[in-house]
Parts: structure tokens; sequence; C-alpha cells
């Protein structure tokens, strides 16, 4: 489809995951060491792949103000974003504990087989 002055066509370049709930990964993750350079990656698989081609989705903003923003795809899906802080500082995961989420597994299946309470 064609692209006009509404729409955005993405291209990820850089790619980190942070705050993972695995514990020894989360360490290897948060480090800032770690990226995935996704746009190099898909260069080298369209070069070498003839079948591969590079994603780019098409966006097309139908609403915008400082606190909400919908957004169509290109298969005319919606997603409304909200802004829930101005800061541009990546969220800090430190104070949040890697585990899992075994204990919340745990407690909802107490809760909803065993209804053992101490």
């Amino acid at each position: 489809s064609d692209v006009c002055s509404s729409d955005w066509e993405l291209f990820m370049d850089t790619v980190e995951i942070k705050g993972s709930n695995i514990p020894f990964l989360r360490r290897i993750l948060d480090s800032g060491n770690v990226q995935l350079k996704s746009r190099g990656l898909s260069k080298v698989l369209e070069d070498n792949v003839e079948s591969y081609e590079v994603p780019k989705p098409v966006l097309r903003t139908t609403y915008i103000d400082d606190a909400m923003r919908i957004v169509r795809d290109e298969d005319d899906n919606m997603f409304v974003y909200g802004r829930v802080s101005k800061s541009q500082e990546p969220t800090d995961y430190s104070g949040v504990m890697a585990d899992l989420g075994v204990a919340s597994l745990l407690e909802g299946f107490n809760d909803a087989v065993t209804k053992v309470y101490l």
C-alpha cells in the first residue's frame, strides 16, 4: 500500500530485552551489553535467502493527543496507546524479583484446586 503523511513505515533497528523473569538470563540482558542488531540481520537474510523479504509494516495514526494515540495497521486492526509517563528513560527493573512466576503459579493452583490456607 502507498504510504501517506499520517502513515509510519516501521523498521526495527536494535532490539533490547529488559526485565526478563529468568534470573540468570536477566543479569546478562540487563547489563546493557546485549543487543540484537535486527536491521543488519534482516539485510543478511534478505541478501542470502531468496524467499525472505524484510517486513515493513505500515501503521496509520488516526487520532493523537497528549495522552492517547489510536493507530491502525495495514489489516485495519486498531491499537490504542495511552501515555503512562512523560519520561523517555527505560524502566528500571532492578526492584522487581526475577522469579519465573513460580510463586504466583503455585498460589493460583492452590486457590483453584487444593484450597489449603495457613
